[in-house]
């Protein structure tokens, strides 16, 4: 085993401090909602969402991302001007160009901070909390805010009368990575450049006629999917999350029968009760918040985290593992996670 050379002085483990979710007031129910019948519309694959939320055009998403911030700050009674940076992942930024990260440092008063854009699509949260912990332990930042931002679903009136829309709701979650002691026992994460495309946010057609979407004319943005694609990412998830989880936690030097909760990205009902099973862990021991939230993207694990916490499920000590995949499967992403209830 190697030694650390004589005199050398470990330098600091990065804690995640605390994880918090700031749900917008608009509660959309799926119960009896009118929707446009399709051939995919009532596919297993848009199944298992109760409500979720719409945050505009109430909020922005520098809105929503500032008070996700300030109530971190509030709770754990960080200053505002102790902030370094802030790593933050939107869907959709209020303009095509700049991002929300600067008005967001602005708003609460983060005066020293500066801000990084962070786009690994539902596997943002988890690469966010590998970047916080590299910046933490090197020493180059001291306390990082990994935020993310879903004001998505609320802004797509075309979108929304399609039941493909009804499993997809907004909010944003704020997490605190400062010195500590070390919560990130090991993380996982690989792009499968392979499976690119299968999941892509674009123009429906106008009159027969596809346009890209920086073009004149393009129709409004929609999700597109087939039968064939979603086969495809069924089985890419089905491969890729649980063997993801798997090697985070050999690599921790865990079993599955080591996890106290396992938190997934929230996309279906489908995918959770597989996802249970082939990770070899039940129910009883995941925590999810599709029914009453929806699918968040990058938002899912932490909202879901934030929500057990507020419950408070998870205790000191606590073993966490977290999986999920985005875009149908070209990245997949997990991580094991000690949790510490105090600084």
């Amino acid at each position: 085993m190697a030694t650390e050379p004589k005199g050398h002085t470990a330098g600091p483990q990065a804690q995640l401090i605390d994880v918090v979710n700031v749900l917008p007031d608009c509660v959309v129910s799926n119960a009896g909602a009118p929707g446009a019948d399709d051939d995919l519309g009532d596919h297993e694959f848009f199944r298992g969402v109760a409500e979720r939320r719409f945050a505009s055009p109430d909020q922005t998403s520098a809105e929503l991302g500032a008070a996700a911030c300030t109530k971190l700050l509030d709770r754990t009674g960080l200053a505002a001007d102790e902030v370094d940076l802030i790593i933050y992942n939107c869907i959709f930024n209020d303009t095509f160009w700049p991002g929300i990260g600067s008005a967001v440092q602005s708003e609460i008063g983060a005066t020293r901070a500066t801000v990084l854009q962070l786009d690994t699509s539902c596997c943002s949260w988890l690469s966010g909390l590998r970047t916080a912990k590299a910046f933490v332990e090197s020493g180059i930042h001291r306390n990082v805010i990994v935020l993310t931002v879903t004001n998505f679903v609320s802004r797509l009136p075309e979108f929304q009368s399609s039941k493909r829309s009804r499993v997809l709701g907004d909010g944003a979650t704020a997490t605190l990575v400062a010195p500590g002691r070390p919560s990130i026992l090991s993380a996982y994460e690989r792009s499968h450049g392979e499976n690119y495309g299968l999941l892509r946010f674009e123009p429906e057609l106008v009159d027969g006629v596809f346009r890209n979407y920086w073009e004149r004319g393009c129709g409004p943005i929609t999700v597109n999917f087939t039968k064939e694609r979603l086969a495809a990412i069924r089985e890419n998830s089905m491969s890729l999350v649980p063997d993801a989880v798997a090697a985070s936690l050999a690599e921790a030097g865990l079993t599955s029968d080591d996890v106290d909760y396992l938190i997934t990205h929230q996309p279906n009902e489908d995918f959770l009760a597989e996802w249970r099973k082939r990770c070899g862990i039940e129910e009883a021991r995941t925590h999810d918040t599709l029914a009453k939230y929806g699918n968040l993207f990058a938002g899912s694990i932490p909202v879901t985290v934030a929500d057990a916490l507020d419950r408070g499920l998870i205790k000191d000590g606590n073993i966490l593992a977290f999986g999920t995949f985005a875009n149908g499967g070209d990245l997949v992403s997990a991580m094991t996670v000690r949790w510490h209830a105090d600084r």
